[in-house]
C-alpha cells in the first residue's frame, strides 16, 4: 500500500521549504537566504540512513550557520537513538 500522505513543505526556524521526497538524491537542503528554499530526500527506503538524511537536512534548515560535520554528528546519533527506540516510516 503507497503512503498517501504526502508532505510538501515544512517551515524551520520561521522559513517554510519546499518538500521533495525524490529518488534522484539522497539529501540537501537549500540555504534559507534568497527564494524559496527546499529540501531533497532520498525517498521510499524506510531505513535508518533515510531517517538519518531526514534529520540532518532538517537541521541544516534549522541552522543554516552549524558545519557539515556537526550537523553530520548529531543527525547521525539522534536517528541511531530514534531507530532503536523503534521509530519506522509506516504505510498507513
Amino acid at each position: 500500500m503507497k503512503n498517501d500522505r504526502v508532505v510538501k513543505t515544512a517551515t524551520f526556524n520561521g522559513v517554510v521549504y519546499d518538500i521533495d521526497m525524490s529518488p534522484r538524491i539522497n539529501g540537501t537542503c537549500d540555504c534559507p537566504c534568497g527564494g524559496k528554499p527546499s529540501i531533497l530526500i532520498l525517498a521510499d527506503s524506510k531505513t535508518r540512513s533515510e531517517l538519518e538524511a531526514l534529520i540532518h537536512e532538517s537541521l541544516h534548515a534549522e541552522d543554516w550557520s552549524k558545519s557539515e560535520e556537526k550537523v553530520t554528528r548529531i543527525g547521525r546519533e539522534v536517528a541511531r537513538f530514534l531507530w532503536r527506540l523503534g521509530y519506522r516510516r509506516i504505510e498507513e
